[in-house]
């Protein structure tokens, strides 16, 4: 099946191609110039029905810049109708590509003879394309094994089942969804082109983020001078500006500041991405997006759902500041009180299944946060979820549940009929002994009646 495919996919290859003829046709009957010779007799015979690629025609590189650029010589034009070559390599379609480019760069704009050559380098184009992928797809028998680069857990991509086409973290060029294949990351996300699988060089994302920790401080530039002036990634030569500072200066790149490391990247591996800062975030309360290289902008979504910020240790003051994230840490403290009573509760314990998954992870999680809860806090939609839970979870132990609704207390110091709760806004438990009792209560007296009956029968036992 999988060589069928392989067959089916040369034969859409050639089916494009032979449209694009078409539209060439078509351009030249409009322009209508005399001495224009192109038809569709000058495709080959097979070349519509042959899915293999072994043609022969004449090379660019018999060919003069003189005469490409005379006009007056249709039969030499028409060298460049069709791909003919017999056992091209990648160098060598490299150097015919060169050659074409120079060769476009001399002729007439707009000529007859420009535009046969733009033709030809877009077969030149499309022939390297497709000896680069026949040579990646040697192996057919292997591409179903994972492969473990650099961490990243590669599964061979058949038949994607994305909308959009996607970019090659590699060389950064677009992954065309009908005609490259692809590898992908099961960790990560990581894409690559098959053809790209030997020059990885970006540790996976879920390997750095089960070693490092994030960094929690706004990690200011130390200029290219500390890097060398190279990429932090790859190491090639970059430069602060796009323009070239000497004429010598032919392989440095332009330099682009990542805000989450502060370390400055080429262009291939920083692809000007925006994302969330949590040094920013934590430390000013700043939600605006920065520039970050690609390998931060993964590693930023990797853990975009993941709750490893403590607020309360790293910046206290928030809390002071923002009425939203104190009347959250109330509503957090109240539902640790409240999952005493729900842990022990069979009816409660019987329709968890029921509850919904955001109710469940607002009502079991822990103090930290993800950057997913933040931006939630700043909308203000996570107040209102986990309002909505606090108020579920009281009335199931307040009014619904007869053996939570037991377990309340009665408050010793006003004698009152009042059933109270630990969780209740007017009720204090004592430090000791966890029993419960109004706050005024408790302020106006100075004793716990439950500590002073534990300390009278301590006593007794001791005699």
């Amino acid at each position: 099946m999988k060589f069928l495919f392989l067959r089916f996919k040369f034969f859409h290859y050639k089916l494009l191609f032979y449209i694009f003829y078409l539209v060439i046709q078509c351009i030249l009957d409009i322009l209508n110039k005399p001495g224009s010779n192109f038809s569709m007799s000058s495709l080959p015979k097979d070349f519509f029905f042959n899915a293999e690629m072994n043609d022969s025609v004449i090379s660019l590189s018999s060919v003069s810049s003189d005469s490409v650029s005379s006009e007056s010589s249709p039969s030499i034009s028409d060298n460049f109708l069709t791909i003919n070559e017999n056992d091209l390599n990648e160098d060598i379609l490299r150097k015919e590509i060169e050659k074409c480019n120079r060769m476009i760069r001399i002729t007439k704009e707009c000529s007859q003879e420009r535009m046969r050559l733009v033709r030809r380098l877009v077969e030149l184009r499309f022939k390297l394309e497709m000896v680069t992928e026949i040579k990646a797809l040697e192996n057919k028998d292997q591409l179903n094994e994972t492969k473990v680069v650099f961490g990243h857990h590669l599964s061979f991509v058949w038949k994607p089942n994305w909308l959009e086409n996607k970019m090659c973290d590699v060389c950064t060029k677009t992954i065309w969804k009908y005609m490259h294949q692809l590898y992908e990351c099961s960790d990560c996300g990581y894409y690559c082109h098959i053809f790209c699988l030997d020059k990885i060089k970006r540790v996976c994302t879920a390997v750095l983020a089960s070693e490092h920790s994030m960094i929690l401080n706004i990690t200011p530039s130390n200029g290219l001078l500390s890097q060398d002036y190279k990429c932090a990634e790859c190491q090639s030569y970059i430069r602060i500006r796009n323009t070239k500072m000497s004429s010598e200066d032919t392989l440095s790149l332009e330099a682009r500041l990542c805000d989450y490391d502060g370390k400055f990247y080429c262009p291939l591996h920083h692809w000007n991405n925006t994302a969330l800062i949590p040094a920013r975030v934590l430390c000013n309360w700043q939600f605006e997006k920065k520039c970050v290289s690609q390998a931060s902008f993964q590693l930023l979504n990797y853990n975009y759902k993941s709750k490893m910020y403590d607020l309360e240790k790293h910046n206290p003051k928030l809390f002071t500041y923002l009425e939203s994230l104190n009347r959250i840490k109330n509503i957090k403290n109240s539902l640790v009180k409240m999952k005493k009573y729900l842990v022990l509760c069979k009816v409660w314990n019987a329709q968890l299944k029921n509850v919904s998954s955001r109710c469940h992870e607002l009502l079991y999680d822990s103090i930290l946060y993800s950057m997913k809860d933040m931006v939630e806090i700043q909308s203000g939609l996570f107040l209102e979820d986990l309002q909505r839970v606090n108020d579920i979870c009281e009335k199931h132990i307040r009014y619904e549940c007869e053996i939570c609704k037991n377990q309340g207390y009665i408050c010793e110091l006003c004698q009152k009929d009042t059933i109270i709760f630990p969780f209740d806004e007017d009720a204090h438990c004592c430090d000791k002994c966890d029993n419960v009792y109004h706050y005024q209560c408790w302020k106006n007296r100075d004793f716990c009646p439950k500590c002073k009956r534990i300390k009278i029968r301590s006593k007794l036992q001791e005699l």
